[in-house]
């Protein structure tokens, strides 16, 4: 049987669903064939929507003159699809004209975000009118099928829209002709066209003239256009179970889908996207930031696996409505069992892959919750066993040496608040007390050293400098009267474990609980 493009394009899907996504600003720029064109920038054709280069309101058609500050015009156009791919931020300089003298000429900024793309492609010197065609190769009486309009086309500018079908072509009817055909009738100098929506109930007629730059190019239906709807359009031509032997045929596990891989071993490819992480997860269950991504692109999985249930068994749906063998409230269960009870040719492939599918989910399901209540306990147990913080504050070093040296006095200790001796603060132990040191500086290096006591359960040797770092939190003041009568203040500290301080630097990440 030949390639059936709904279930080859979801299967593609799913095939690709463990790759990282796409990133880009939305654009697709051209550059043009010709002599004339040689030393010509590139030329935005078309813009995605909500994507980055829409939202910054680039206009269609205008130039890119340079990418990061290289001339478009000298570089290939493999070179500027690196520019644009291998940077978060880029800067363009767009320009309704071929070069900068212009004053309408824009500099922006735009930054790539996942879901969309950049598209440089080389046009030829063709003549056509800007419509991407496609034609279910299948053994049944099909229409052509629009599925892209080039913007500025004759086709854009007629008001042909994609998703729509064309009936004829100069009076010939494309069910009876292979997409070749239709292809080759699409380029002739003159061209009247006969489109229907998918209902094929608004016929239009078109006349069109090719132009340069525009093709006319086979291209498979994109994303979310559904083929039950247009059933409507052809089911007349073809028996009931014929089209529904056809689509049940293309869940035939030995049926070639798509780049020579067949059902079977696509499927058996997404096991292993999982098991493989998976089996990597048992034997190293405590990195956490694996543990989230594996635990999301499963359910990614999951999700992807449910929405294909949904959508093939709502295209069934949509076909037998065309028939009048179901109404439009008919639900899941109603549509999956009338295929069981029906004896239609094929319909045991497609009963075995819903099946199939169904104990994926349940697997998937099932290692999902496992990688998640592991990854909960363990970081509950993290951070329960985690030092609490209760410093408010946190002060550099400089702060404690400000302190230790005696400059700044205006400047007084916070409470509460972190210092880090280290060796730069030139702390000398004065003299080893109960529960603790004295610190001081060197008395010849300042004139006004402050003696400073911090509890903590290190030795000291009298006279040694303090080089290692130690984590302290001022805790107040100790006063005393020397023997000349003079009121005297030792600042008095506590050490604390350093994660006490790291973690108010570096603050633990949790994947799985908040």
């Amino acid at each position: 049987m030949k390639k059936f493009i709904l279930t080859s394009f979801i299967f593609l899907i799913i095939s690709n669903i463990a790759n990282a996504q796409e990133c880009g600003l939305g654009i697709e720029a051209i550059r043009k064939g010709g002599v004339e064109n040689l030393f010509a920038p590139l030329q935005i054709r078309s813009i995605q929507p909500n994507s980055p280069a829409e939202k910054a309101n680039i206009p269609l058609n205008w130039y890119i003159i340079s990418i990061d500050g290289k001339i478009t015009k000298d570089l290939t156009n493999q070179d500027c699809l690196e520019l644009l791919n291998n940077r978060t931020r880029i800067e363009l300089f767009i320009s309704p004209i071929q070069n900068i003298y212009n004053q309408n000429a824009v500099r922006l900024t735009l930054a790539n975000e996942e879901g969309f793309s950049n598209i440089i492609k080389y046009v030829p010197k063709t003549k056509g009118v800007g419509l991407g065609i496609y034609k279910y190769d299948l053994d049944l009486n099909m229409p052509l099928i629009i599925t892209s309009v080039e913007k500025g086309s004759p086709a854009e500018i007629a008001g042909i829209q994609k998703n729509t079908i064309i009936l004829k072509i100069n009076n010939k009817s494309t069910k009876e002709l292979t997409v070749a055909e239709c292809e080759k009738l699409l380029n002739n100098k003159k061209l009247e066209l006969e489109v229907t929506d998918l209902q094929n109930n608004n016929v239009k007629n078109y006349r069109l003239t090719p132009q340069s730059y525009y093709a006319n190019e086979v291209k498979k239906a994109e994303k979310g256009w559904v083929l039950s709807k247009a059933m409507l359009a052809f089911s007349q031509d073809n028996p009931k179970e014929k089209v529904l032997a056809e689509y049940f045929n293309t869940f035939n596990p030995d049926y070639d889908r798509t780049n020579g891989m067949t059902n079977k071993e696509i499927a058996e490819e997404d096991i292993q996207k999982l098991q493989k992480p998976y089996l990597e997860f048992k034997s190293n269950k405590n990195n956490m930031k694996f543990n989230k991504n594996l635990y999301d692109g499963i359910n990614t999985f999951i999700s992807q696996y449910k929405e294909l249930n949904k959508w093939e068994i709502e295209t069934v749906k949509n076909i037998l409505v065309s028939y009048g063998e179901l109404d439009n409230s008919a639900s899941e269960k109603e549509v999956f069992n009338y295929i069981t009870s029906a004896k239609v040719e094929n319909s045991n492939y497609f009963i075995n892959e819903i099946e199939s599918r169904k104990h994926s989910i349940n697997t998937w399901t099932a290692m999902a919750k496992e990688i998640k209540d592991y990854s909960v306990a363990y970081e509950t147990k993290q951070k329960q066993s985690a030092p609490k913080v209760t410093t408010p504050y946190f002060i550099d070093n400089m702060d404690f040496r400000e302190i230790l040296w005696g400059w700044q006095t205006a400047k007084q200790p916070q409470k509460n608040g972190i210092y880090i001796i280290t060796s730069q603060a030139g702390a000398k132990v004065l003299q080893s007390v109960s529960g603790g040191v004295l610190l001081t500086t060197d008395v010849t290096r300042l004139s006004n050293p402050r003696t400073v006591f911090v509890a903590t359960k290190r030795q000291f040797v009298d006279d040694e400098w303090l080089r290692e770092g130690m984590v302290i939190v001022f805790d107040g003041y100790y006063t005393y009267t020397n023997t000349l009568g003079v009121n005297r203040k030792i600042y008095k500290f506590k050490e604390v474990p350093q994660a006490e301080y790291w973690n108010r630097v570096q603050k633990k990440e949790y994947y799985f609980i908040k």
